[in-house]
This record gives C-alpha cells, structure tokens and sequence, in this order.
C-alpha cells in the first residue's frame, strides 16, 4: 500500500500489523554529476518496488527528504536539518503512525549521515514506548554490500558517495540527471588522519570535488540490478517483520 495513494478511511481499514516503510534520506551535494536528490530518488525507488513485491505487508510512507547533511552544508543545494530537528521529525513520523494503531515500523535509510540518528531514534522509541507491543527496526535501503558486491565492477571499493554504486542507480531510474560528461572519481584527501581515532569532517575537506569512489564504470544494466537486489532484501525483511509475534 503506497499512503500518499490512499484516502484516509481506506488507511483506517488495513490491519494494524501491517509493517510501515519510512524511507528516510537527504537532499545534498553529489559530485560533479549527479542530482542533490540522489539519496531520496533512490530511497523512494527501493520503496516503490519493495511495495510491488509485497503490496499486501507494507504500507510506504512518502520519503522524508530532509535529512542530516551538514558534512554537506559548503556546497550549494544542500538543505540540511541539524541533528535535533532531524531526530525529532522522524520521532513525529513514527508517532504519528504509532498514533494510528499501526505497530510494527520500519525505517529505510539511503544516507550515511542520517545513521547516528537513526540509532538515537531507535533507543528513543524504546524509551517512549516501553511496554514492547510497537517494533521498530531500521536497515540500509541499499542490499547488502556482499549482494552488491557480485554486481559492482570494482566491488567495495568503486562506491563511497556518488561512486558506481550510487551512480548506476540513478543512470538506471533517472539517467537524464547524470551528468556524463563530468564523470571522475574522487575520494578522501587524507582518510582517517589519525588511524583509529573516529571524526566528523565536512565533506569540502575530505574530498577534492564532494565525492568519494568511482563513477565512470557505472552502467543503467547494472543499476537495475542493483535495486532489485535491493528491493528483495527490504521486502524479505518486512515479510519476516510483519511474520513475527508480539512480544509476551
């Protein structure tokens, strides 16, 4: 069930163990060649065939695009949340859902930077709902790198941020956005600087043009491959969500 389609009495009237997909993502600078709402056109394309694969299990929220990218923030077209605002509007999703009855929610993630926040929202409704009869679970909305990895040209090492991954994905559901002409890999000036020791850098110092991996072996083929390795994933997750027992 896709919610943005439906009228309000038709949500009313599905079962309330059906999982909810929250797709959350961004609006932020890719490189040189691909459009700042790359995460969110990906997000939203792994949800729509997600929902083909399992219409009766799912319900899909509409994207949430506003997510944190201030490591972004330098280059033009970002639009970033900070981490409070981002953290309490997918609190508000979800309780606005949970609100409605629904009970069992999941939280598909296509942007790195909202991974910290996902966690922290993740021991918030642990918190707020305590009595365990609502789930929540989150995942990464692409397939598992092992999955992908049988796909990529260059394998782990091609993605990153704007790299073959991300690239061939976009090439496959919106390849008039790609930029082909302006093509390059990029990657981190200097990696982790002290090996071992965790940051939190911009992306205008890590990288040369706000990208990180390569690009230019993309293929449309390939990306059509890559979501629905996907979309396979996520909608065996919600089948084995919507499958379980309450807790007790």
């Amino acid at each position: 069930m896709i919610l943005a389609e439906m009228t309000s009495p038709e949500i009313d009237a599905l079962p309330r163990d059906i999982v909810v997909l929250m797709p959350v993502a961004s609006c932020e600078q890719h490189s040189l060649h691909l459009p700042v709402f790359t995460d969110s056109l990906i997000g939203g394309e792994v949800a729509r065939r997600v929902h083909e694969r399992c219409p009766d299990d799912v319900l899909v929220l509409p994207v949430q695009w506003l997510g944190y990218s201030q490591h972004h923030i330098r280059y033009p077209g970002t639009v970033s949340a900070v981490s409070e605002t981002h953290l309490l509007l997918m609190m508000d999703i979800v309780a606005s859902m949970v609100g409605h009855g629904f009970r069992k929610i999941l939280i598909q993630n296509s942007h790195g930077g909202n991974g910290a926040n996902v966690s922290v929202l993740l021991q918030r409704l642990m918190e707020r709902y305590p009595d365990g009869d609502v789930e929540f679970y989150s995942r990464w909305a692409w397939a598992s790198g092992g999955a992908l990895d049988k796909i990529r040209q260059l394998g782990s090492g091609g993605s990153g941020h704007a790299g073959e991954t991300e690239t061939s994905m976009i090439l496959a559901i919106r390849p008039e956005l790609v930029r082909t002409d302006r093509l390059d890999a990029d990657g981190e000036r200097d990696g982790m600087r002290v090996p071992g020791v965790a940051s939190y850098y911009r992306f205008d110092q890590r990288t040369r043009h706000g990208g990180v991996g390569d690009p230019t072996v993309a293929s449309a083929e390939n990306g059509e491959r890559m979501l629905d390795a996907s979309a396979d994933e996520v909608a065996e997750h919600v089948r084995q969500i919507r499958a379980l027992k309450p807790f007790g």
